[in-house]
């Protein structure tokens, strides 16, 4: 895999979760393949784009305004085939509050799988696990 195609992945990446933050979930879908797959942290999993963007808009408001302390950085980028790669990220939310409960430091893992399509990467699959 070539340094631009890393560094257009990083940008995907990046830009998917400055979305996610700020709850834009319409923009954030933009991000990934209309069969995209995900499999929350809880083991939901959905099967489409638009499955995965109602489901993330399904959430409380506390938990929205919750989201500035989010963050995600890539940890590792590997090509499976020409134009498919395995992307590794972790994740960190300090301070997440459920309802009726003590804040607490959260943290995971995701991973994806980007694809090249139309000449731009989009997520095809995404897989969320808390290690915390």
């Amino acid at each position: 895999m070539n340094a631009k195609d890393q560094q257009d992945i990083r940008a995907v990446m990046s830009a998917a979760t400055d979305l996610w933050v700020a709850h834009d979930m319409e923009g954030w879908g933009r991000y990934f393949t209309e069969d995209a797959d995900f499999v929350a942290h809880s083991g939901l999993w959905w099967t489409s784009r638009d499955d995965n963007v109602e489901g993330h808009l399904d959430v409380p408001e506390s938990v929205v305004r919750q989201k500035r302390n989010y963050t995600q950085r890539v940890e590792a980028i590997a090509e499976i085939a020409p134009g498919v790669a395995l992307v590794h990220t972790r994740w960190d939310w300090p301070d997440h509050v459920q309802a009726g409960a003590q804040p607490e430091d959260r943290s995971g893992i995701i991973s994806y799988v980007v694809v090249e399509h139309d000449g731009r990467w989009l997520i095809r699959s995404a897989h969320n696990t808390r290690v915390s």
